[in-house]
């Protein structure tokens, strides 16, 4: 064993999702999202020690009342069986007729600066291209620590690409051997039906709940 694989083993990682992102670009490149989200973590770790994975998504608000749909409820309880996992909901109401999220980028950004402050890993791998992230990458940085992301060429904006230290580039082919067998699918895959109709250029204009 050489220097360079010992450090890469021993390197603590932190993986924070944004699962909505992940929805809409992996329908657009690959035409499905039943992923086996423990075996697409340790294949970004690539040997190294995952200290936690944090997956963002967003919830309902229907008339002013909180609610989780039941799809979305099973969904969720199979992510929390994952080892070392923390799901964080933001959540998504109607704006001048348009749907918006509330609140993810926010977690995100606070716990990836929060974590690196308290020392609690060495590289970030933040599964999202979206350059509202950049200034909290710059701000890690200054922590000493190396930010890489994950992210589609053709959903990262040239901001992130050039502050992130490494640029994770995946493809549909990165995600073979990744996919739910089609006999686990349905408990593992319930996404509601309004999510599974929209289309990525609607993910701008109108975010709708996507687990």
């Amino acid at each position: 064993m050489n220097f360079f694989s010992l450090f890469k083993k021993q390197d603590r990682v932190m993986i924070f999702i944004d699962g909505s992102n992940l929805y809409h670009v992996l329908m657009r490149n690959c035409g499905r999202y039943d992923l086996y989200f423990s075996k697409f973590a340790t294949k970004l770790a690539n040997k190294r020690k995952i200290e936690r994975i944090f997956y963002y998504n967003v919830r309902q608000e229907l008339e002013g009342k909180i609610t989780i749909p039941e799809q979305q409820k099973k969904f969720l309880a199979t992510l929390n069986k994952i080892p070392n996992i923390e799901v964080k909901l933001g959540i998504w109401k109607e704006q001048n007729g348009s749907i918006v999220e509330k609140g993810v980028d926010v977690l995100l950004a606070t716990d990836l600066v929060l974590n690196a402050a308290k020392d609690k890993y060495d590289t970030a791998i933040i599964v999202s291209g979206d350059g509202d992230f950049f200034p909290a990458i710059e701000s890690v940085q200054v922590e000493g620590k190396r930010v890489e992301v994950a992210a589609f060429q053709s959903n990262i904006s040239k901001e992130t690409n050039k502050a992130c230290d490494k640029l994770i580039k995946l493809h549909k082919s990165y995600f073979n051997n990744l996919w739910i067998p089609k006999r686990n699918r349905k408990r593992y895959n319930n996404v509601p039906n309004s999510d599974k109709i929209s289309s990525y250029k609607s993910q701008k204009k109108r975010r709708k709940i996507s687990i």
